[in-house]
């Protein structure tokens, strides 16, 4: 080519393709649907495991009492060593399958199950709580009884409570990534914070509850679940209150 060459002619033969500078525009994020997830059919195998587990420690005692003879057996323990089990199990799906699935998901999961163990939790403070005021009756041998009893109670719940935290600790990680947790919808420093604190708050009774509403506030999902399982207990204790307060003004009258 000679510098006399038409411009037209060069700019034709050395014409950049178009949209070649362009910036390369990646496909839009789909928005979450929701709905029910496999995931959900775990959780709830695990509430049926965590309550059916006490009706197996009961029946297989009563079992080996009446036909062996002997209490001390191995088997009824393999059946208080469940919730801790069920931890594991969660670990390893959270570790494989988890990483696939949306945060939201997780969010889920760990929620029918936290909510799923009210009961549970409820039933068993309260077992602790009169092992505790048993230590004060005049029954001398509740002195030595009790402490072991509430010792053993303990454990048992909280490895219970550790079923959730695979899920939970899953979501936190996801949710801090994508900046769930801050109110931009940006991954800041203080999304982080939070996501380590919550991921605290799940070695803790109560505190595992009240993360889990957090972030369902901060979703903006479960709200209706959350305020019906909250509700509920609330109209119940009510009711009964209201039932003694009005026995006790009928009996004075």
């Amino acid at each position: 080519m000679t510098y006399n060459q038409p411009s037209g002619q060069f700019q034709q033969q050395y014409q950049v393709p178009f949209g070649y500078y362009e910036p390369v525009r990646y496909p839009p994020q789909q928005a979450f649907k929701g709905g029910f997830h496999p995931l959900y059919i775990w959780s709830i195998a695990c509430l049926v495991l965590t309550y059916g587990y006490i009706a197996l420690y009961v029946i297989s005692t009563n079992f080996l009492r009446c036909f062996s003879g002997t209490e001390n057996s191995a088997l009824p323990m393999i059946f208080l060593c469940f919730p801790w089990f069920l931890t594991i199990a969660n670990i390893i799906i959270t570790a494989t399958y988890g990483r696939k699935l949306d945060r939201r998901y997780l969010l889920g999961a760990a929620l029918i199950i936290k909510y799923g163990l009210i009961p549970y939790f409820v039933i068993g403070g309260m077992a602790i709580a009169l092992f505790f005021l048993l230590i004060f009756t005049p029954v001398v041998i509740m002195i030595f009884v009790s402490p072991p009893i509430i010792f053993v109670l303990s454990v048992i719940g909280w490895f219970t409570l550790t079923e959730s935290i695979p899920f939970m600790v899953a979501y936190f990680i996801k949710a801090a990534k994508d900046g769930a947790l801050s109110r931009n919808g940006m991954k800041t420093a203080a999304c982080t914070v939070f996501a380590v604190f919550g991921c605290i708050m799940q070695m803790f009774f109560c505190l595992d509850v009240v993360a889990a509403v957090i972030c369902c506030i901060k979703e903006k999902r479960h709200i209706k679940l959350t305020v019906c399982v909250f509700a509920v207990p609330a109209m119940l204790i009510g009711l009964f209150l209201g039932y003694v307060i009005i026995t006790g003004l009928l009996g004075r009258a």
